[in-house]
């Protein structure tokens, strides 16, 4: 079984390659488009507090492992630390 694809009245399809300005005012329009959502996605998801708990876990886990790292094998670079 095959589709016939049929024109709406009045409409005939575009025949004409993009130019080079088209072409930037699509991808402006998208980038535009991708950024708003991505920050509404990111807005919403930071601001669960599990989320906030997992980044405080991971960083607090990297910070560890920074200062055993750094007073192991590096330890003058701690003493030069001015307080």
């Amino acid at each position: 079984m095959s589709m016939l694809l049929t024109y709406p009245p009045g409409y005939s399809p575009i025949n004409e390659k993009l130019t080079k300005t088209d072409k930037a005012e699509i991808k402006r329009i998208v980038s535009d488009q991708i950024k708003s959502v991505l920050e509404d996605e990111l807005t919403k998801a930071l601001k669960s507090k599990a989320t906030k708990e997992q980044i405080g876990d991971i960083s607090k886990k990297v910070i560890k492992k920074l200062y055993r790292d750094l007073s192991h094998h590096h330890p003058y670079i701690i003493d030069r630390i001015k307080v």
